[in-house]
């Protein structure tokens, strides 16, 4: 490979990252957090790169001494460059994350914060299923909360789930809880990935080692929501 290729190469994937970041499509692969991050690393490939191509041109062009690159052969690597570019893939699905890990012993009780204020609190999936697991204040008990995630269908019935990233995509998982009340009925109308806000109370007893620590989420009212721009938890 070329010395101008390289530098060329280097600077779509700096550019290319530059363009995510304009877009936004750069959350459909990691955490918001992680974008200074980002910022930084597509601005030392440009950098690199421009100066590199600028030394080159200021010492003039090396000699091959004969040999014959297959240039066409690197220039394929534009394809996935482009692709990320300007064809957004969408984010993770249910189909495209790990499900939960199975769990071998409860998790150790822990001290949770109170929930916010107000009749029906908004509160993450993962942190429903983390303070119905692990809070020992059982902030939970008897309290009205409100959580928004997509439809799952399970031989038991419906769930609602969100995909959870630590760092990026490629360590998603889903996090999420089983429903149950009278509206469940009327659930079956919407198909699997649908997104929905609910309102309800967690079933106190119902995350337990047996049900792999999936809460049950009694359903006082929903209504169907647009998918959001970011469809990931953190």
């Amino acid at each position: 490979m070329s010395r101008g290729t390289q530098n060329t190469l280097m600077l779509l994937v700096g550019l290319s990252a530059v363009v995510m970041i304009i877009k936004g499509s750069y959350l459909h692969f990691v955490k918001p957090s992680l974008l200074p991050w980002l910022i930084a690393a597509a601005a030392v490939l440009i950098l690199l790169a421009v100066a590199s191509i600028v030394r080159d041109l200021r010492l003039g062009p090396a000699g091959e001494h004969g040999h014959r690159h297959r240039t066409w052969l690197v220039w394929l690597l534009l394809v996935p460059i482009a692709l990320t570019t300007f064809v957004v893939p969408p984010p993770l699905g249910a189909a495209g994350a790990a499900p939960e890990s199975v769990a071998a012993t409860a998790p150790q009780k822990r001290a949770f914060p109170p929930l916010p204020a107000g009749s029906a609190p908004t509160v993450s999936i993962p942190d429903v299923v983390l303070r119905a697991a692990a809070d020992s204040t059982n902030s939970l008990q008897n309290r009205l909360i409100t959580v928004t995630g997509f439809t799952l269908r399970y031989p038991e019935g419906t769930d609602l789930g969100r995909v959870v990233i630590v760092c990026c995509a490629a360590d998603a998982q889903l996090a999420r809880i089983h429903l149950s009340g009278s509206a469940v009925a009327e659930l079956g109308g919407y198909p699997e990935d649908t997104w929905l806000e609910m309102t309800g109370t967690v079933v106190p007893g119902t995350s337990t080692l047996a049900t792999n620590f999936v809460p049950t989420l009694a359903i006082s009212s929903f209504r169907r929501v647009g998918k959001p721009a970011n469809t990931y938890a953190y």
